[in-house]
């Protein structure tokens, strides 16, 4: 089969199968886990500090609305998060694939002999990854689903210092944690399990992709399945990308695309109230 770029060795892995999925399981929940806790203990020490510096007592905190603890919060805040959380990601796969396997990081899509075709290749996954995003949006919102995910980002009007903050962390960071996390070592230890069964595949697909969209419904409180559908479809994108070509590489162009360009749409409803439908 021809390719865009010569595919990562598919090693074999040196474990069992049972053996494998269960340090998948471990390593998710220690990576997700992780996140979780640096989310709660990051939040949690921000708010703290920047309640005192307000003047706000601490039994207050509660008593604020979404839009306060979010100001409160700040884009440099979020972004902290942000980075704390991706470096946990990738950490935890290379720690596995490179420390404890030691096996070469291409497994994990470390790899780039063509890296302008694998660019473009990200390129057309990404604009695949918007219009599918586009088309689940609206049918959600015709049937009345709308999630709120947005209205959890420190962003406001004018802002412009945090709007840049925050954009480096949610389309450049995340998209270079998540990739390294949920398609290079969560799909690609399954690909890789797999091997010529189309069955076996098809789950690594399945898997990986429900996962990482499992991982986005932590992010809204209001219409979760508006998030998980187009989550899970453009995470099966994302996971071809990287099973055509063997390389991250287009799978963070896409993600980056997709995230950036979504972010854009809102920085620039945000800052000219009036010019987008509802908020």
């Amino acid at each position: 089969m021809n390719t865009l770029d010569a595919p990562a060795p598919r090693l074999p892995l040196r474990v069992t199968p049972r053996a494998a999925i269960g340090a998948l399981v471990a390593d998710l929940l220690i990576a997700i886990g992780a996140a979780l806790f640096l989310s709660v203990a990051v939040v949690g020490m921000l708010l703290a500090l920047r309640a005192a510096q307000s003047g706000i007592e601490l039994g207050a905190i509660g008593q604020l609305n979404t839009q306060e603890i979010t100001r409160l919060i700040g884009a440099d805040g979020m972004l902290a998060l942000l980075v704390l959380q991706n470096l946990v990601f990738i950490g935890v796969a290379i720690v596995r694939v490179r420390v404890l396997r030691r096996e070469p990081l291409s497994v994990l899509g470390f790899s780039a002999s063509h890296p302008l075709r694998l660019a473009l290749l990200g390129i057309g996954l990404g604009l695949l990854a918007l219009l599918l995003n586009g088309i689940v949006g609206v049918l959600f919102v015709s049937s009345g689903v709308r999630q709120n995910q947005a209205t959890l980002y420190p962003l406001f009007p004018g802002d412009y210092a945090g709007q840049a903050l925050f954009f480096l962390g949610a389309a450049v960071l995340a998209p270079i944690g998540e990739e390294v996390l949920f398609r290079g070592y969560l799909f690609g230890s399954l690909r890789r399990l797999a091997g010529d069964s189309r069955t076996g595949i098809a789950i690594a697909y399945g898997v990986s992709a429900l996962v990482f969209a499992l991982s986005h419904s932590l992010a809204a409180t209001e219409g979760i399945v508006g998030l998980l559908v187009p989550s899970f479809l453009i995470g099966l994108v994302f996971a071809w990308g990287f099973d055509r070509s063997g390389s991250l590489i287009p799978a963070i162009v896409a993600h980056a695309i997709n995230n950036g360009v979504a972010l854009a749409t809102l920085l620039t409803c945000i800052n000219n109230p009036g010019v987008c439908p509802q908020m």
